[in-house]
């Protein structure tokens, strides 16, 4: 895990978009919740390893997807007493706004905002479920 500023995190997605390969996807989930905030993940697809990871404030975790195998990938959300369930990797979906193979989450406190490659921004997709 690496530690990114608001910049950092915009670097870190042009250079891995870079070198993605075209038959995977990388999907990574980036903890901007608040600090001292540690987001829990728990996900589960085809030939992914289906651990339990504590993503610490403004570090990340990423999962190499291999849309062959995997159509998606689903994720139980945990920080605090808030929780919930996400397909984070949808291949039907995702296929064409994630960013040259790279599906780039930024979770905050209001919900999960992917980075949309034909708009070049952050966009929040899902809020957490009250």
């Amino acid at each position: 895990m690496a530690d990114y500023g608001v910049t950092g995190f915009f670097l870190l997605l042009l250079s891995l978009s870079i070198c993605s390969s075209m038959a995977d996807y990388r999907v990574t989930v980036f903890n901007d919740l608040a600090q001292n905030t540690n987001l829990n993940v728990h996900c589960q697809a085809a030939g992914v390893d289906p651990s339990t990871h504590s993503i610490l404030f403004l570090q990340d975790f990423s999962w190499t997807i291999n849309i062959n195998t995997t159509h998606v990938l689903s994720c139980d959300m945990r920080w605090g007493s808030v929780k919930g369930h996400f397909d984070i990797f949808d291949a039907k979906r995702d296929a064409t706004r994630c960013a040259r193979n790279w599906c780039a989450w930024r979770v905050k406190q209001d919900g999960l905002y992917l980075f949309i490659e034909a708009h070049k921004r952050l966009e929040l997709q899902f809020t957490w479920p009250h």
